[in-house]
Protein backbone atom coordinates (compact mmCIF):
# COMPACT_ATOMS: atom_id res chain seq x y z
CA UNK A 1 0.00 0.00 0.00
CA UNK A 2 1.36 3.24 -0.80
CA UNK A 3 1.82 6.73 1.24
CA UNK A 4 0.05 9.29 -0.49
CA UNK A 5 1.13 12.68 -1.32
CA UNK A 6 -0.06 15.74 0.13
CA UNK A 7 -0.04 17.60 -2.60
CA UNK A 8 -2.66 16.63 -5.39
CA UNK A 9 -2.08 19.06 -7.77
CA UNK A 10 1.50 18.08 -8.07
CA UNK A 11 1.21 15.00 -10.64
CA UNK A 12 4.38 14.29 -10.87
CA UNK A 13 7.78 15.20 -8.02
CA UNK A 14 11.14 13.94 -9.00
CA UNK A 15 14.00 14.68 -5.96
CA UNK A 16 17.41 14.35 -6.32
CA UNK A 17 16.96 11.04 -8.64
CA UNK A 18 20.01 9.26 -9.95
CA UNK A 19 20.26 6.13 -12.94
CA UNK A 20 23.72 4.73 -12.59
CA UNK A 21 24.27 1.84 -15.14
CA UNK A 22 27.51 0.03 -13.99
CA UNK A 23 29.48 -2.23 -16.16
CA UNK A 24 33.37 -3.76 -15.88
CA UNK A 25 33.32 -1.23 -12.83
CA UNK A 26 32.17 1.84 -14.68
CA UNK A 27 29.72 3.84 -13.60
CA UNK A 28 27.72 5.58 -16.13
CA UNK A 29 25.50 8.43 -15.06
CA UNK A 30 22.65 8.20 -17.74
CA UNK A 31 20.92 10.65 -14.70
CA UNK A 32 22.48 12.87 -12.65
CA UNK A 33 20.51 14.69 -9.40
CA UNK A 34 16.94 15.40 -11.03
CA UNK A 35 14.86 17.42 -9.61
CA UNK A 36 11.35 17.80 -11.87
CA UNK A 37 7.66 18.90 -10.44
CA UNK A 38 4.50 18.75 -12.99
CA UNK A 39 1.42 19.85 -12.20
CA UNK A 40 -1.69 18.78 -13.72
CA UNK A 41 -2.51 20.12 -17.14
CA UNK A 42 1.08 21.33 -17.81
CA UNK A 43 2.35 20.81 -21.25
CA UNK A 44 6.20 20.95 -21.47
CA UNK A 45 8.77 19.19 -23.43
CA UNK A 46 11.99 17.48 -22.69
CA UNK A 47 15.04 18.59 -25.23
CA UNK A 48 18.97 17.89 -25.70
CA UNK A 49 21.38 16.25 -27.61
CA UNK A 50 21.41 12.22 -28.29
CA UNK A 51 22.29 10.21 -25.40
CA UNK A 52 21.94 13.23 -22.52
CA UNK A 53 19.25 10.98 -20.84
CA UNK A 54 16.08 12.20 -22.38
CA UNK A 55 14.59 8.44 -23.32
CA UNK A 56 15.88 7.42 -19.56
CA UNK A 57 13.96 10.15 -18.11
CA UNK A 58 11.09 9.38 -20.10
CA UNK A 59 11.64 5.91 -19.00
CA UNK A 60 11.28 6.42 -15.52
CA UNK A 61 8.54 8.91 -15.46
CA UNK A 62 6.37 5.89 -17.00
CA UNK A 63 7.14 3.46 -14.85
CA UNK A 64 9.52 1.32 -17.14
CA UNK A 65 12.64 1.29 -14.78
CA UNK A 66 13.64 2.16 -11.72
CA UNK A 67 15.95 5.09 -10.63
CA UNK A 68 19.28 3.74 -8.67
CA UNK A 69 18.26 6.40 -5.62
CA UNK A 70 16.30 9.72 -5.49
CA UNK A 71 12.20 9.84 -5.35
CA UNK A 72 9.65 10.08 -7.93
CA UNK A 73 5.85 10.71 -6.84
CA UNK A 74 3.33 9.68 -9.56
CA UNK A 75 -0.07 10.83 -8.85
CA UNK A 76 0.19 10.86 -5.49
CA UNK A 77 2.11 7.48 -5.56
CA UNK A 78 5.22 6.88 -4.59
CA UNK A 79 7.37 4.61 -7.18
CA UNK A 80 9.96 3.25 -4.49
CA UNK A 81 7.07 1.81 -2.34
CA UNK A 82 5.36 -0.27 -4.60
CA UNK A 83 5.89 -3.67 -6.14
CA UNK A 84 6.30 -4.57 -9.76
CA UNK A 85 2.20 -5.88 -9.97
CA UNK A 86 1.43 -2.62 -8.66
CA UNK A 87 3.64 -0.47 -11.09
CA UNK A 88 2.68 -2.23 -14.04
CA UNK A 89 -1.14 -1.47 -12.59
CA UNK A 90 -0.68 2.45 -12.08
CA UNK A 91 1.76 2.23 -15.39
CA UNK A 92 -1.65 1.12 -17.22
CA UNK A 93 -4.65 3.30 -15.66
CA UNK A 94 -2.20 6.68 -14.85
CA UNK A 95 -0.19 6.66 -18.09
CA UNK A 96 -0.17 6.84 -21.88
CA UNK A 97 2.20 6.18 -24.09
CA UNK A 98 2.83 7.84 -27.49
CA UNK A 99 6.10 6.53 -29.06
CA UNK A 100 8.29 7.26 -32.56
CA UNK A 101 7.62 4.37 -33.84
CA UNK A 102 4.19 4.03 -33.28
CA UNK A 103 4.05 0.09 -31.93
CA UNK A 104 0.92 -0.72 -33.29
CA UNK A 105 0.18 -4.55 -33.25
CA UNK A 106 -0.01 -5.56 -37.14
CA UNK A 107 -2.52 -7.97 -36.58
CA UNK A 108 -5.11 -6.47 -34.87
CA UNK A 109 -7.67 -3.71 -36.25
CA UNK A 110 -7.48 0.07 -35.14
CA UNK A 111 -10.14 -1.12 -32.59
CA UNK A 112 -8.58 -3.56 -31.38
CA UNK A 113 -5.39 -1.87 -30.73
CA UNK A 114 -6.29 1.30 -28.71
CA UNK A 115 -8.83 -1.23 -26.58
CA UNK A 116 -5.61 -3.82 -25.45
CA UNK A 117 -4.53 -1.31 -22.33
CA UNK A 118 -7.99 -1.19 -21.44
CA UNK A 119 -8.04 -4.98 -21.36
CA UNK A 120 -6.15 -5.01 -18.82
CA UNK A 121 -8.24 -2.53 -16.28
CA UNK A 122 -10.85 -4.34 -14.03
CA UNK A 123 -12.16 -1.00 -13.16
CA UNK A 124 -13.98 -0.75 -16.70
CA UNK A 125 -16.66 -2.51 -17.67
CA UNK A 126 -16.61 -3.79 -21.50
CA UNK A 127 -19.62 -0.97 -22.26
CA UNK A 128 -17.24 1.20 -20.66
CA UNK A 129 -14.05 0.16 -22.48
CA UNK A 130 -15.94 0.29 -25.90
CA UNK A 131 -17.05 3.71 -24.99
CA UNK A 132 -13.56 4.40 -24.28
CA UNK A 133 -12.39 3.29 -27.52
CA UNK A 134 -15.19 4.93 -29.70
CA UNK A 135 -14.27 8.30 -27.88
CA UNK A 136 -10.67 8.45 -28.24
CA UNK A 137 -10.72 7.25 -32.04
CA UNK A 138 -13.44 10.04 -32.46
CA UNK A 139 -10.38 12.87 -30.97
CA UNK A 140 -8.54 11.79 -33.35
CA UNK A 141 -11.07 11.26 -36.35
CA UNK A 142 -10.53 7.67 -36.42
CA UNK A 143 -13.71 6.19 -36.18
CA UNK A 144 -14.01 5.57 -40.01
CA UNK A 145 -10.54 3.24 -39.86
CA UNK A 146 -11.86 1.65 -36.59
CA UNK A 147 -11.92 -2.06 -38.39
CA UNK A 148 -8.33 -1.50 -40.78
CA UNK A 149 -5.09 -3.13 -39.93
CA UNK A 150 -2.11 -1.00 -39.72
CA UNK A 151 -0.92 -1.77 -42.91
CA UNK A 152 -3.63 0.03 -44.19
CA UNK A 153 -3.35 3.12 -42.87
CA UNK A 154 -0.27 5.81 -43.45
CA UNK A 155 2.43 6.85 -41.12
CA UNK A 156 0.00 9.95 -39.66
CA UNK A 157 -3.14 7.56 -39.61
CA UNK A 158 -1.01 5.13 -37.38
CA UNK A 159 -0.13 7.92 -34.81
CA UNK A 160 -3.30 9.10 -34.70
CA UNK A 161 -4.37 5.58 -33.53
CA UNK A 162 -1.38 5.67 -31.46
CA UNK A 163 -2.56 8.83 -29.66
CA UNK A 164 -6.25 7.27 -29.69
CA UNK A 165 -4.71 4.39 -27.54
CA UNK A 166 -2.64 6.39 -25.51
CA UNK A 167 -6.14 8.27 -24.51
CA UNK A 168 -8.53 5.73 -24.23
CA UNK A 169 -7.60 5.33 -21.20
CA UNK A 170 -7.86 8.51 -19.92
CA UNK A 171 -4.31 8.62 -18.02
CA UNK A 172 -3.04 11.40 -15.65
CA UNK A 173 -0.42 11.83 -17.77
CA UNK A 174 0.86 11.36 -21.96
CA UNK A 175 4.21 10.22 -22.56
CA UNK A 176 5.26 11.31 -26.25
CA UNK A 177 8.50 9.86 -27.18
CA UNK A 178 9.62 12.16 -30.34
CA UNK A 179 5.98 11.60 -31.74
CA UNK A 180 7.09 13.12 -34.87
CA UNK A 181 9.42 11.56 -35.62
CA UNK A 182 8.58 8.96 -38.30
CA UNK A 183 6.52 11.49 -40.07
CA UNK A 184 6.86 13.77 -43.04
CA UNK A 185 6.64 17.49 -42.22
CA UNK A 186 2.09 17.39 -43.48
CA UNK A 187 1.79 14.85 -40.99
CA UNK A 188 3.98 15.73 -38.26
CA UNK A 189 2.54 19.26 -38.02
CA UNK A 190 -1.03 17.21 -37.99
CA UNK A 191 0.27 15.31 -35.05
CA UNK A 192 1.70 18.38 -32.89
CA UNK A 193 -2.13 19.94 -33.88
CA UNK A 194 -3.79 16.99 -32.25
CA UNK A 195 -1.47 17.57 -29.17
CA UNK A 196 -1.80 21.09 -28.65
CA UNK A 197 -5.76 20.44 -28.86
CA UNK A 198 -5.39 17.19 -26.20
CA UNK A 199 -3.70 19.56 -23.89
CA UNK A 200 -6.47 22.36 -24.87
CA UNK A 201 -8.95 20.12 -23.58
CA UNK A 202 -7.21 19.36 -19.92
CA UNK A 203 -4.55 16.62 -21.19
CA UNK A 204 -0.86 16.81 -18.90
CA UNK A 205 1.51 16.07 -22.01
CA UNK A 206 5.16 15.69 -21.51
CA UNK A 207 7.24 15.05 -24.47
CA UNK A 208 10.41 14.01 -25.56
CA UNK A 209 11.78 15.73 -28.89
CA UNK A 210 14.68 16.96 -30.97
CA UNK A 211 12.33 19.25 -32.55
CA UNK A 212 12.68 23.04 -31.74
CA UNK A 213 9.90 24.14 -33.18
CA UNK A 214 7.48 21.19 -31.48
CA UNK A 215 9.00 22.30 -28.35
CA UNK A 216 8.09 25.52 -28.61
CA UNK A 217 4.66 24.93 -29.16
CA UNK A 218 4.30 23.78 -25.42
CA UNK A 219 4.21 25.95 -22.39
CA UNK A 220 7.60 24.38 -20.16
CA UNK A 221 11.05 23.68 -21.91
CA UNK A 222 13.32 21.26 -20.17
CA UNK A 223 16.94 20.69 -21.46
CA UNK A 224 19.29 18.10 -20.73
CA UNK A 225 22.53 17.25 -21.37
CA UNK A 226 24.95 15.02 -19.74
CA UNK A 227 21.95 13.37 -17.82
CA UNK A 228 21.01 16.38 -15.88
CA UNK A 229 18.57 19.28 -16.80
CA UNK A 230 20.72 22.30 -17.31
CA UNK A 231 17.66 24.60 -17.97
CA UNK A 232 13.91 24.86 -17.06
CA UNK A 233 12.30 27.88 -18.17
CA UNK A 234 8.68 28.97 -19.92
CA UNK A 235 8.27 28.96 -23.82
CA UNK A 236 7.27 32.15 -23.72
CA UNK A 237 11.94 33.12 -22.84
CA UNK A 238 12.79 30.73 -25.73
CA UNK A 239 10.84 32.20 -27.78
CA UNK A 240 11.53 36.09 -27.24
CA UNK A 241 15.19 34.62 -27.47
CA UNK A 242 14.36 33.27 -30.26
CA UNK A 243 13.15 36.44 -32.15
Amino acid sequence: MSTQHPNHEMLVELNQLNKVFVSDDVETWALNNINLRISKGEYLAITGPSGCGKSTLLAQLGLLDTSTDGTYWLAGHDAAQIDKNERARIRNKEIGFIFQAFNLISDLSVEDNVALPLTYRQDLSREQRRARVTAALEQVEMVHRASHFPAQLSGGQQQRVAIARAIAGEPAIILADEPTGNLDSKNAAAVMTLLDTLHHNGATICMVTHDMSSALRTGRIIEMKDGAIVSDSPTSARSAIAV
